[in-house]
């Protein structure tokens, strides 16, 4: 299956062992315009890992040998950055695709250390993998009682970067185990990508978090943050688009954007992940360095266009069972259109009209047309007189969706138009936006200029979304096109993350319709109505599915939760 990056739609090539190996030797060092810090020139580390190898430095101006657990010396070029006393140096192991980098605080002599290699997923030799250890600098003194820890204590943390490599970047930490980040020095526009990472507690000041671009280019990240003073150094490896390597130092200064709430009980330090058993099968002990991952290349079939038709044909599941989004927190499904008769007509030219039987059943065709076409339907007031329907277009090709927002005090309409196949992959869903009136006998005039519209109004914003006793996660609504979705973990400790682009429209101050696609992940499209006086949502989930491991099918299936608000970011500015 061909895999995007979010610039998300760039295609990676799989890279083979030989590749990596020759683009490692002879071993580089990283580039950058950072200074280098040369501070352990003529010094000696034995490293002392608890639960990894011993590791034993020797130190130069540009070059260093090291002995793991004992063996022989090897000779290696490295680099460091240092920032206050926190000292981050880089290297790789002569004749091999591994490296090391190491975090030492000079002033208490604790180190956490990562080891780091290419090809560690197995059919993709391009990402990086990591292990990491804790530890200290053995100078014949009493071990220390405590070392650097996992932590929560910067979880729900925004930042803003700008670094000395010319790239700028939004972060966004709502889990402890992913994290999001845009950016902003993209040409082509940033939308909101997520990452397996660590979170790590130096000191009150100083923490280290790194991450690894799993499902996208395989590219690792690992920095040390000052949140004294928001300054960063950081190392990015990987190979870029060109399938060139990407070795880099950098420096950056950033700005606290702001924060999402955290949610665990205010005892809970984050010292440990609380894993539940179907996450810890994920996790090999066998295997160094493995982690929890999410890898929807792998999980979802990727359909022709003759499976897709063939799905449609036989396994249309139209209001029927449930999806991965549906919710026993739904709203209460209404009668409000049932009886009515009206035509919705959009600015594109586009006219539809209505005739809906009852509370499940409707009719519908284009202006003027000859036929009428019966549909079932559902439908949600999620504010005062908008009714949120939503239903299929049996016989239509492409197979569409109709998502009909429409509000009866003010005569305003807007229609999220979704299809399967978006011009990458038949099976995957594509949508737009159509803004247009509602004309019923004896409602209100049509606007001859005031529609619904695109809007920011939701972006920065954060909430929790509860869908039933089983499915919580969090919204993060990060750029004014895309948002990112944490999945929980148990103990209400933020977890698995993923992203889509997306679009956000203000209906009134009390209904905001946001739709997204889950493009290169299960392909499905959601689309819901958030009142937020009430706190509430409703909406339709709508694409192929069931294929993890079940019989693929087509769904249109209802879904709605109960929010938080989790406060938020500042960050409209950075658009």
């Amino acid at each position: 299956m061909d895999y995007f990056n979010a610039t998300f739609y760039d295609r990676y090539t799989p890279l083979t062992n030989g590749y990596i190996a020759g683009k490692l030797t002879p071993p580089p060092t990283p580039e950058g315009i950072s200074a280098r810090c040369r501070a352990l020139n003529g010094k000696t580390l034995r490293l002392v890992l608890k639960d990894g190898p011993a590791l034993e430095y020797k130190l130069g101006a540009e070059t260093l040998t090291l002995s793991e657990n004992g063996a022989a010396a090897v000779e290696a070029p490295y680099a460091a950055l240092e920032l206050e006393g926190i000292i981050l140096f880089t290297h790789f192991i002569p004749g091999a695709v591994r490296g090391y980098n190491v975090v030492y605080d000079t002033g208490t002599g604790l180190v956490t250390v990562f080891e780091v290699w290419f090809g560690g997923f197995e059919p993709d030799k391009r990402e990086v993998w990591r292990a990491f250890w804790f530890g200290y600098v053995d100078t014949g003194a009493p071990a220390p009682e405590t070392l650097h820890s996992l932590t929560n204590r910067i979880e729900g943390l925004g930042t803003h970067w700008s670094n000395d490599d010319g790239t700028e970047t939004l972060y966004f930490f709502p889990s402890v185990v992913w994290s999001s980040f845009v950016c902003l020095s993209e040409p082509r526009g940033g939308i909101t990508m997520t990452a397996p990472s660590d979170y790590i507690k130096i000191n009150d000041k100083f923490y280290i978090y790194s991450r690894v671009e799993q499902e996208y280019s395989g590219a690792y990240t690992l920095e040390v943050i000052d949140l004294f003073t928001v300054r960063h150094i950081g190392l990015r490896l990987g190979f870029d688009l060109s399938d060139e390597l990407d070795y880099t130092f950098y420096r950056g200064n950033g700005e606290i954007t702001g924060r999402s709430t955290q949610l665990e009980p205010l005892t809970d330090y984050g010292t440990e992940i609380p894993y539940d058993e179907t996450h810890r099968a994920q996790i090999n002990p066998e295997n160094k360095g493995s982690r929890p991952s999410y890898r929807p290349r792998f999980m979802h079939a990727d359909h022709t266009k003759a499976e897709v038709d063939e799905i449609v044909r036989t396994k249309s599941m139209i209001f029927e069972g449930q999806s991965i989004m549906s919710s026993f927190n739904t709203m209460e499904a209404t009668d409000y259109i049932a009886g009515k008769r009206f035509t919705l007509r959009y600015d594109d030219g586009t006219a539809w009209e209505y005739d809906v039987i009852d509370r499940s059943r409707l009719r519908w065709r284009p202006e003027g047309g000859a036929r009428w076409s019966e549909e079932r339907y559902e439908c949600y007031e999620p504010a005062k007189d908008i009714a949120l329907f939503c239903h299929i277009c049996t016989g239509s090709e492409p197979l569409r969706c109709l998502t009909q927002a429409v509000d009866f005090s003010n005569a305003l309409a807007t229609c999220v138009d979704a299809w399967l196949g978006n011009g990458r992959k038949p099976w995957e869903v594509g949508h737009r936006a159509l803004f247009g009136v509602l004309e019923i006998e004896g409602g209100p005039t049509p606007p001859a200029v005031r529609r619904h519209g695109f809007t920011t109004d939701l972006v920065g914003k954060a909430f929790s979304w509860t869908y039933g006793d089983f499915m919580k996660s969090i919204h993060v609504y990060s750029t004014p096109e895309s948002y990112s979705w944490t999945i929980m973990l148990p103990n209400n400790t933020g977890g698995w993350m993923w992203s889509s682009p997306c679009l956000y429209v203000k209906l009134r101050d009390d209904a905001y319709l946001m739709s997204w696609t889950e493009d290169a992940c299960n392909g499905n499209q959601g689309t819901f109505v958030f009142n937020p006086r009430i706190m509430h949502d409703g909406g339709f989930f709508f694409g192929i599915g069931g294929d993890m491991g079940g019989e693929p099918d087509l769904h249109l299936t209802p879904m709605g939760a109960f929010a938080r608000p989790l406060s938020g970011f500042d960050i409209m500015k950075y658009f």
